[in-house]
């Protein structure tokens, strides 16, 4: 008889202990995985500017520095930097000197160390934010915990930006901790939790603006599970105000508790020069101006590329173009097993509800982003996977429900094949492109837009070193190449009678970055279009394009400059403009 009564037991604590393994176990890949593509990067077009602002914050408490972006990752930037760098008081007032007091002024391995300290940070979020990944999912089962956790620990976007100090990582593993309160609040209606998840989406918006969106579908949510639990109107009515004023709370306490004017001259791009005014004093007075900024830049355009053209007006399926290009092709099975369960099994009243519950911000955030015309790649719509991977994982459970018990094999082949295909790519899971688009290689074709970020100029230097080669033209992105080794020009453009815009043709070594031979934006269109008739030698990091120009091969190139098929034709520009 007691067996019977510790059989229960000891399976559950069996089943537990499983669930603690494999979370660790998923944590501790997923922070290896980070790091590994932390320290085989060199720093990215936006991370000086992040960490000028973040150093100047900290010394001075500059919250309108680098305003565009919130202030959130910015303290944990700060904190991480100062904890190597005492010397990060004394950062000087002014915003011009700030960048060369933090990184520049400093010896390449100091500024190797900021940069690191800073994206470990970015490290940790995304390696908690897994965890609580992986405690969402085990609402619908042990196998969906540990769905959901793999999910966000072997996707290629979540790697890319979770080893930078950016801000894209730190607003999606803020909303996972919108969603498990979320969770916890549906569980047990009450005023605190409704609080609480007030407090995360106030912190996942001083993280990035775009999660706003989500404060509406989380206000949703909270009235019909309220309303569920039997609450009278009068105390719906104060649950609601409860959240609603978490939001605003924690802007408020991310900012310092200051008020400040707020400057409306972005706006009059948008409603004329009547805005150029400044309100009252308010509060979080940085973050409504970052909200201005952005949608500002938002209304004006951003030059975007998709498919060979480039656009200041953006497109509208761009985001759905990015999805099914940059997720990978195991993931994008899943997904049609997942939608194929569904329409067989027909979910209705609160199941279905659920799943509209984790779709509708996802929704949201994709058809406002498309709306626009700043299109700057994937990582604007990272804040929606959390809400589709634990979509996912809620799905497999009904998996054999709706399409039988082989549909489990099939999906974890196909989940299998997502991880091989992520791993295959490490560590340059920025340029990761699935094989619809033809692999990282073929991928920078379609869309180059937020994947070359000159991440690989470590490579390149590492390169250059190696090679021997003493000076080489270069296509520089970030103003401080040499700090990784590179010792280059730019590459001379002087324009061919025949082909105006052509450069004129010399021997030498070429090293181009993707963005520069498909979007070019630093040189002129066309400029080096008689180099890219043939494809690259050799490519670094699949972002960077080598191109080794003897005198037979120039002989060649010059031949074939005027030639049908070349590998890449960047000239003459076709830019619409709005």
């Amino acid at each position: 008889m007691m067996t019977r009564n510790h059989e229960p037991s000891s399976r559950m604590i069996a089943g537990r202990r499983l669930t603690f393994l494999a979370a660790v176990s998923l944590m501790i890949v997923q922070a290896a995985l980070l790091a590994d593509t932390a320290l085989d990067k060199s720093d990215t077009a936006d991370e000086p500017i992040h960490l000028a602002a973040a150093g100047s914050l900290w010394a001075h408490g500059d919250f309108k520095f680098n305003r565009e972006a919130p202030v959130l990752p910015k303290w944990g930037f700060a904190l991480a930097m100062r904890l190597i760098e005492p010397d990060l008081d004394d950062i000087p007032r002014s915003r011009e000197l700030a960048l060369d007091h933090v990184l520049w002024s400093r010896s390449p391995e100091r500024i190797k160390a900021m940069l690191l300290a800073a994206r470990g940070v970015t490290i940790a979020v995304t390696v908690l934010a897994g965890l609580l990944m992986h405690f969402m999912g085990l609402r619908f089962g042990r196998a969906s915990g540990v769905i959901a956790h793999l999910l966000w620990c072997f996707s290629p976007n979540v790697l890319a930006f979770g080893s930078l100090a950016a801000l894209d990582a730190w607003v999606a593993g803020m909303l996972v901790l919108g969603l498990w309160l979320v969770a916890r609040y549906v569980e047990a209606p009450g005023v605190l939790r409704a609080a609480w998840v007030g407090v995360a989406m106030g912190l996942a918006a001083a993280c990035k603006v775009t999660a706003l969106g989500a404060v509406p579908v989380a206000a949703v949510v909270i009235y019909i599970a309220a309303r569920a639990r039997g609450f009278r109107f009068g105390r719906v009515v104060f649950v609601e105000a409860c959240f609603l004023l978490g939001v605003p709370l924690a802007l408020f306490t991310a900012y310092g508790f200051r008020s400040d004017v707020v400057d409306l001259s972005p706006l009059a791009s948008i409603w004329g020069d009547a805005m150029r005014t400044r309100t009252p004093p308010l509060p979080f007075a940085g973050w409504i101006e970052g909200l201005i900024q952005q949608w500002s830049h938002g209304v004006v355009g951003h030059r975007s590329y998709l498919f060979g053209e480039t656009r200041t007006t953006g497109w509208w399926w761009f985001f759905l173009a990015a999805l099914a290009l940059k997720t990978t092709v195991g993931v994008q099975l899943l997904a049609c097993l997942f939608l194929a369960s569904c329409l067989r099994r027909r979910p209705r009243g609160l199941s279905l509800l659920v799943d509209a519950g984790f779709l509708a911000y996802p929704v949201v955030l994709i058809a406002v982003m498309s709306a626009g015309h700043a299109q700057n790649g994937i990582r604007y719509i990272l804040p929606a996977f959390p809400f589709g991977m634990i979509w996912a994982a809620r799905q497999w459970s009904f998996l054999r429900e709706g399409l039988g018990r082989r549909a489990i094999w099939l999906g974890g082949g196909a989940l299998l094949a997502s991880v091989v295909s992520c791993l295959s790519i490490h560590p340059h899971h920025l340029m990761f492109f699935n094989a619809w688009a033809g692999g990282p290689e073929g991928g920078p074709r379609y869309l180059i837009v937020g994947d070359d970020w000159a991440q690989d100029q470590k490579r390149l230097g590492e390169w250059q070193k190696k090679s021997g080669q003493p000076v080489i033209y270069y296509t520089a992105i970030t103003p401080h190449p040499e700090i990784w080794g590179i010792r280059h020009w730019p590459p001379p453009c002087s324009s061919f009678p025949e082909h105006p815009g052509d450069v004129r043709p010399r021997r030498w070594i070429y090293a181009l970055h993707a963005i520069e031979v498909h979007r070019p934006r630093r040189i002129a269109p066309g400029c080096l279009d008689w180099l890219t008739v043939e494809p690259p030698d050799e490519r670094i990091g699949y972002s960077i394009y080598i191109y080794i120009v003897r005198k037979d091969r120039l002989d060649r190139l010059r031949a074939n400059r005027f030639t049908d098929r070349p590998f890449w034709r960047s000239g003459p520009p076709r830019i619409s403009e709005p």
